[in-house]
C-alpha cells in the first residue's frame, strides 16, 4: 500500500503520459533504505498496465556477475537482437552469454565495451517502435556496473521514443555521480498523519504513534517495523540510524527461526538468484533442507515463489547476511560453489572467492577463468574486480603482480580510470622484479595521460621507458610518443627536449613500422613546440608518408595518430578525408571509448576550417562521451576548444559557461595547453565585441603563460591578433615590436599558416601593407582556414578604404562578409559590414531567421542521411534512437526548405559546411 507519495505519484504520472505521447525521460529515485523506493515503484507498474513493461532489481550477491542487470531488463525483448548492427548484436551476446557456440565466446582480444551500451539502446528503441516501454530498474547501486552503465548510456540517449524510464537507488552507495545529470526524485520521511494511516491496523495510540514517527523519521519501513514491537518504543533508542533500527527489528525475527530454518534461509540470501533446485541441494548438503523456509515464510522475512526465493527487503538479506559468522559464511559459500553446474562459471567464482582466505592456487585459476570471460564480454568492471580477487589468492609474487596489472587494464577498459590508477599502484609495489615493475608502471602512465595527472603520466612514462629501452625498443618508443603528448599537453617544453634526446636515440633500434611511425611523428609534434618548425615537419612529413600508416589506423590505441601530421602541419590535403574515415570506423566498431580523443581532433580540425557547426558538433560529442567514460584530459581540452569557437562566433553567456568549465578542469589536470587556449579565446571574444583593452590583456596573459612555459610554436601566438588590438588603443610601437618578432617567430616554422598570419600583423603596423596583405593571402591559399583568410581579407579592405580604394576594397571586403556569414562569425561579420557600408555599400546579406542555421545535432543527421545512410545506421553512427535521429530530419526539412532525402543529397553536394 502506498501511502502519501502525492508529489513523487503526480511527477511520475507525468512521465508515463509522456511516454504515451512519444516523448522520453528519465526519473531517478533516491532515497535511503526502508523510505518506499520500491513501494512506488511497484504502484509506477500497477498504473503503467497498458505500457510494456521492462524490469530489473539489483541484489548484493549478484552485483559481480557480468551484465545480470542487463539479462533481467532485455530478457523479453531480446527477439529484436537482430534487427540491431551486427557489431553490436554480437556484442549483446556475447555480454550476456546468448548462443555460446556461435557469439558467446567472443575475440579473444579486447572488444569496445560501449557496443554493449549502444546495443541497449538500440533494442529498447526498437522494442518502443511496437508499443510504448516502462522501463523500471530497483536497487540500481546493487546492479553489476556493467549493466549501470549500459542502461544509463542508453537512457541519456532516448528523446523522442515511446520510453519512460525510472531508476531506484540509495544515495551514498556508488550511483550519485553516475545519475547527477539525470531528473531526480528525492524521497523524504513520511509525515506524522501519513505514518498514522500506514501503521494504523497495528492499532497503536496517540503517544505511540508520536514516539514511532519522531524515531523513524517517517521511514516507512522502520515505521512498520516498529510498530510490530510496540516494547522497542518504550526504550531509549539513542542515536541510531534509521537503517540500523531496520535491521535490528530484522534481527529480532530471524532470532526466532529454529537453527535448520536459519541455515536455509542463509543458504538462499547467500545465493542471489539461483534456482530452487540449486538452493535445495545446498541446503541439503549443509544439513537443512528446503521445507524449513516454511518458517521465514511465516515470520514474514520472504516469499517462496516458483522457482525462487525472494526476500521481501534487502535489508532482510543484508542483516541476515551480516549476522552469519564469517567462518559458517565462508563454509556455505563453498557449499554454494561445490552444488553449482559446472557451466556456471561466475557464479562458482563468486562463491570460491568469497569462500578464501589469503593464498588459493586453485581459487586464483577459477577467478582467472572468470577473468577471461568477463573480459571477452566486455564486461571489464567485473573483469577487473576478479582479477584482484585472483591476485590476492596468489601464493606467487610474480603472478600477484600480473595479476593487478591485468586487473588495472581491465579497470581503464571499464572506465574505472581511479581505480585503475590504484590498482597499478599495487601491482607496482607487488612487482618482484624489474619487467613486472616497468609494465605496471607504463600502463599507469598511459592511463594518467588519459584520465589522471599529466604530471604524473610524464614522469611514470619516462621512468618505464629508460630500463625497457634496453631490450624492448619499439616499446620504449611508444611509451614516449604518449610522453611526448603528455608534455604538449602540459606545456613543458623543457620536458618535450628530453623526451626527444631519448626518441632519437631509440628510433634507430626499433623493428616494426608502427614504432618507427609514431617515433617520427612524436618527435616531429615535440620539435614544433619547442620552436624548432622546419625540423618538426619534416619528420611528421616523413612519418605521413611512410608506408605501414594503415596498421595504425586499424589498431584502436593509435588511430587518433595517423591525424597529427596533417593537423600539425595545418595543411590543406588530404587529411579531410583520412579524419572522417578514421571517426567513421569508430562509430561503426561502437568504439565511443576511443572517440573522444578522435572527434577533439576531428573538432580542432573542423575549426580551422569553413566547417564550424561540424566542429562545434564535435566538441560537444567528445565532451559527452570522455565524461561517460572517464577520459578527463579530452573532456577538459574539448571544453576549452568549444570555448574558442563560441568566443569567435560572439556568443558570450555559452563561452563564458564552457571557458570556465574548461579552466576549473584543466587546472586540474595541469592541462596547460588549454589554458593557452582559454586566453586566446578569451581575447578573441573581447576583440570581436570591441572591447580591446580587455582583449589587449587576456592576449598579453596568455603571451606570459606561453612564456612560462618556454613554448616557442607560433600558431600558439597571439600576437597577430594583439597588434591589431594594440593599434586601436593608441600602443602603435608596441604593436610594431609584436610585429616584427612574430614575424621571427613565424619564419622560424616555416609553415604557411603562421606566415600567413605574420605577413597580416607585419601589414598593419604599415611595413609595405599592400605587398604584406597580398602575400598573406597567398599563403592563406595553402591551408583551409577560412576564419584567418577573411581577418586578413577584413584589415586589407580597410586599409584599401582608408587609401581610398573603395572599389578595391569592397571586392575584399565582400569575401570576408561572406565568409563570417557562412561561419557565423557574427561579430567579425558586423565588423566587415561595418566597413563595407564605409565604402559606400550596403551589404546584401541574408536576413535574420531567412535560413535557421542547423544545430550541431542536426547537421551530422543531415550529413549521414544526405550520405545514403538509413535511420537505422545513422542512429547506430550517432549512439542515437532511430526516434531521435527522425526528429533531428523534420528539423533539418523545415530550416532547410526541403521534403525529401533527394533534396537533401542535392544540397549536401552543393553545401561546403554538408558535406563530408
Amino acid at each position: 500500500m502506498l501511502v502519501g507519495r502525492a508529489r513523487e505519484s503526480a511527477a511520475i504520472a507525468d512521465l508515463l503520459a509522456r511516454a504515451r505521447r512519444g516523448s522520453s525521460g528519465v526519473l531517478v529515485v533516491l532515497g535511503e533504505a526502508g523510505i518506499g523506493k520500491s513501494t512506488l515503484l511497484d504502484q509506477t507498474r500497477e498504473t503503467a498496465a497498458d505500457l510494456h513493461v521492462l524490469a530489473a532489481a539489483g541484489a548484493e550477491p549478484e552485483r559481480d556477475l557480468p551484465f545480470a542487470g542487463l539479462a533481467q531488463l532485455l530478457r523479453p525483448v531480446l527477439g529484436h537482437l537482430d534487427t540491431l548492427p551486427a557489431v553490436q548484436a554480437d556484442a549483446l551476446a556475447q555480454a550476456l552469454a546468448l548462443q555460446p557456440g556461435e557469439r558467446g565466446n567472443g575475440p579473444a582480444g579486447p572488444g569496445e565495451r560501449f557496443a554493449v551500451s549502444a546495443a541497449t539502446l538500440g533494442l529498447v528503441s526498437r522494442a518502443a517502435e511496437d508499443h510504448p516501454l516502462l522501463l523500471l530498474v530497483d536497487d540500481l547501486h546493487h546492479l553489476d556496473r556493467p549493466s549501470v552503465d549500459a542502461i544509463l548510456f542508453a537512457a541519456r540517449r532516448l528523446l523522442t521514443d515511446s520510453v519512460a524510464v525510472v531508476l531506484a537507488a540509495r544515495p551514498g552507495e556508488g550511483v550519485d555521480e553516475l545519475v547527477a545529470d539525470l531528473d531526480r526524485l528525492d524521497l523524504g520521511g513520511l509525515t506524522h498523519d501519513e505514518c498514522r494511516t500506514l501503521v494504523a491496523p497495528r492499532g497503536l495510540s496517540s503517544t505511540q504513534v508520536d514516539r514511532l514517527h519522531v524515531v523513524s523519521g517517517g521511514n516507512p519501513l522502520a515505521a512498520l517495523e516498529m510498530a510490530r514491537r510496540p516494547d522497542l518504543l518504550a526504550r531509549d533508542l539513542g542515536a541510531v540510524p534509521v537503517p540500523r533500527l531496520i535491521e535490528q527489528a530484522f534481527t529480532g525475527r530471524l532470532d526466532a527461526l529454529s537453527p535448520p530454518a536459519r541455515t536455509a534461509l542463509t543458504v538462499a540470501a547467500l545465493a542471489g538468484d539461483l534456482d530452487l533446485a540449486t538452493v535445495g541441494r545446498a541446503c541439503a548438503a549443509a544439513g537443512s533442507d528446503l521445507d524449513r523456509l516454511a518458517e521465514a515464510e511465516e515470520a514474514e522475512l520472504v516469499e517462496v515463489e516458483p522457482g525462487r526465493v525472494r526476500f521481501l527487503h534487502p535489508l532482510m538479506r543484508a542483516s541476515l547476511v551480516q549476522a552469519t559468522a564469517p567462518a559458517l559464511r565462508r563454509r556455505l559459500h563453498r557449499t554454494l560453489a561445490e552444488v553449482l553446474p559446472a557451466g556456471d562459471l561466475d557464479r562458482r567464482a563468486l562463491h570460491i572467492s568469497a569462500s578464501t582466505i589469503g593464498a588459493d592456487t586453485d581459487a586464483a585459476t577459477v577467478l582467472d577463468e572468470a577473468t577471461a570471460s568477463a573480459a571477452r564480454r566486455r564486461a571489464y568492471a567485473v573483469a577487473s574486480g576478479w582479477g584482484e580477487r585472483a591476485a590476492h589468492a596468489s601464493a606467487d609474487a610474480g603472478e600477484r603482480a600480473r595479476r593487478l596489472t591485468l586487473a588495472g587494464e581491465h579497470a581503464w577498459l571499464g572506465g574505472l580510470a581511479d581505480r585503475a590508477l590504484e590498482i597499478f599502484g599495487e601491482a607496482v609495489a607487488a612487482a618482484p622484479d624489474e619487467q613486472a615493475r616497468r609494465r605496471a608502471l607504463a600502463l599507469r602512465g598511459v592511463v594518467s595521460a588519459r584520465c589522471g595527472s599529466l604530471v604524473e603520466a610524464r614522469d611514470l612514462l619516462l621512468e618505464a621507458s629508460l630500463p625497457i629501452s634496453a631490450d624492448d625498443p619499439d616499446l620504449a618508443v611508444l611509451l614516449l610518443a604518449e610522453a611526448v603528448y603528455a608534455c604538449v599537453y602540459l606545456g613543458d617544453a623543457a620536458a618535450v627536449r628530453t623526451v626527444l634526446t631519448r626518441l632519437d636515440a631509440y628510433q634507430d633500434r626499433t623493428e616494426h613500422p608502427r614504432s618507427r611511425i609514431l617515433g617520427d611523428l612524436a618527435a616531429g609534434i615535440g620539435r614544433v613546440i619547442i620552436g624548432e618548425g622546419d625540423a618538426g615537419a619534416e619528420r611528421i612529413r616523413r612519418a605521413v608518408s611512410a608506408s605501414g600508416t594503415g596498421d595504425l589506423v586499424d589498431d584502436p590505441r593509435w588511430r587518433a595518430w595517423v591525424l597529427l601530421g596533417p593537423m600539425w602541419l595545418r595543411e590543406s590535403g588530404e587529411a579531410r578525408a583520412l579524419v572522417e574515415a578514421v571517426v567513421t570506423d569508430a562509430r561503426e566498431q561502437a568504439a565511443a571509448g576511443t572517440l573522444p580523443f578522435l572527434l577533439f581532433h576531428a573538432a580542432r580540425d573542423d575549426a580551422a576550417t569553413d566547417r564550424w557547426t561540424s566542429a562545434e558538433a564535435a566538441y560537444r560529442e567528445a565532451i559527452a562521451l570522455a565524461r561517460e567514460s572517464g577520459q578527463r584530459t579530452d573532456e577538459a581540452i574539448s571544453h576549452a576548444g568549444l570555448a574558442w569557437l563560441l568566443a569567435r562566433r560572439g556568443r558570450e553567456d555559452e563561452m563564458r559557461a564552457e571557458a570556465e568549465e574548461a579552466e576549473r578542469q584543466c587546472v586540474r589536470s595541469r592541462l596547460n595547453f588549454g589554458r593557452t587556449w582559454l586566453r586566446f579565446a578569451w581575447g578573441d571574444l573581447a576583440a570581436g565585441l570591441g572591447r580591446y583593452d580587455d582583449a589587449v590583456t587576456s592576449y598579453r596573459d596568455q603571451q606570459s603563460l606561453v612564456r612560462h612555459l618556454g613554448v616557442d610554436d607560433a600558431d600558439l601566438s597571439p600576437a597577430p591578433e594583439l597588434v591589431d588590438c594594440l593599434l586601436r588603443v593608441g600602443e602603435v610601437g608596441a604593436a610594431h615590436a609584436e610585429a616584427v618578432a612574430f614575424e621571427a617567430l613565424a619564419d622560424a616554422k616555416g609553415q604557411p599558416w603562421s606566415q600567413a598570419r605574420a605577413h597580416r600583423a607585419v601589414a598593419l603596423v604599415g611595413i609595405d601593407p599592400e605587398e604584406r596583405y597580398e602575400a598573406a593571402l597567398a599563403q592563406h591559399a595553402h591551408s583551409p582556414d577560412t576564419y584567418e583568410r577573411a581577418r586578413t581579407q577584413l584589415a586589407y579592405g580597410a586599409y584599401l578604404r582608408r587609401a581610398r580604394r573603395r572599389t578595391e576594397a569592397r571586392t575584399v571586403l565582400r569575401e570576408a562578409l561572406d565568409t563570417f556569414d557562412r561561419l557565423t562569425a557574427a561579430p567579425w561579420a558586423e565588423q566587415a559590414s561595418a566597413e563595407l557600408a564605409a565604402t559606400g555599400e550596403r551589404a546584401q546579406r541574408r536576413a535574420v531567421g531567412a535560413e535557421q542555421p542547423l544545430t550541431p545535432q542536426e547537421l551530422q543527421v543531415a550529413r549521414l542521411l544526405g550520405d545514403g545512410r538509413t535511420t537505422r545506421e545513422a542512429a547506430a553512427a550517432l549512439f542515437l534512437s532511430p526516434k531521435t535521429v527522425e526528429y533531428h530530419l523534420r528539423h533539418v526539412y523545415i530550416k532547410l526548405g526541403i521534403s525529401s532525402r533527394a533534396e537533401l543529397a542535392e544540397r549536401l553536394s552543393e553545401d561546403a559546411e554538408l558535406r563530408q
